[in-house]
């Protein structure tokens, strides 16, 4: 069994929940958050065969009042926070930049980048004082995107948003350094809701922007969660502000 605690972000579904399992297989203690509690309580009975701790934190991690108040509460419960897996995102719709209106636009940016920023904020100011945790203190993962590497036709808001979450990493990264590390993961096509979890829909994606992976397969969660596994490890204890890519090859960097 694995002591550590790990706070997942969107956890309720798709590659967030399919970390939940793959760390709680291998005996971290998670945190379960999301907008809608009946799909974290389904993640949860999920990780009860683990036989590892979980918390269910239901909110939204735009709302700086919720953020603030679920970290808090995951120190008083788990004394300790170990790592944070910033993965709240929604894809939003399909919609030229000139084009997309301005709710739009700020829902994009608002769960995408300005959730991570706080739950990395809140949690950051945590994790620097938990001195007694060695050589580390904390480590932050931020799912972002090829996307947010390689803009793609259609879904500008969306490139931009992780683009900027890219930028909050290396930006973190820096400001954080030497007790909490910070990086960044950027997956490609893969399996999951915002695909309507259709191989075949990716497909026809890819085809039509043309920017197919050059392993001319779909990436499915199993792809993303070895590099996750690796993040919140010992393993990588030594690397910060790094964006690694798990897309097959659709960007190369």
């Amino acid at each position: 069994m694995n002591p550590k605690n790990i706070l997942i972000t969107g956890s309720g579904s798709g590659l967030g929940r399919a970390m939940a399992i793959r760390l709680a297989e291998e005996g971290y203690n998670i945190i379960l958050n999301g907008r809608t509690e009946s799909k974290l309580i389904e993640t949860e009975k999920m990780l009860k065969k683990f036989h590892i701790d979980v918390l269910i934190k239901t909110g939204d991690v735009s709302d700086s009042n919720f953020v603030s108040s679920m970290i808090s509460e995951i120190v008083t419960e788990k004394k300790e926070l170990h790592a944070v897996i910033n993965n709240a995102g929604i894809g939003g719709k399909g919609t030229s930049i000139l084009d997309i209106s301005e709710e739009d636009m700020q829902k994009l940016m608002d769960i995408n980048f300005k959730g991570a920023w706080l739950v990395s904020k809140y949690a950051g100011k945590v994790m620097i004082t938990q001195r007694n945790l060695k050589p580390l203190r904390g480590k932050i993962i931020n799912v972002s995107s090829i996307a947010g590497l390689d803009p793609m036709p259609g879904i500008g808001i969306y490139s931009c948003s992780k683009a900027a979450l890219i930028m909050l990493t290396k930006v973190l990264a820096k400001e954080l350094a030497p007790s909490i590390t910070v990086n960044a993961i950027c997956p490609g096509y893969h399996v999951t809701p915002i695909y309507n979890n259709d191989p075949t829909l990716i497909q026809n994606f890819w085809n039509a922007i043309n920017m197919k992976p050059l392993l001319r397969r779909v990436g499915t969660a199993e792809d993303v969660n070895g590099i996750i596994s690796f993040l919140v490890s010992d393993d990588s204890n030594y690397m910060t502000g790094q964006i690694i890519s798990i897309c097959g090859g659709v960007v190369l960097h």
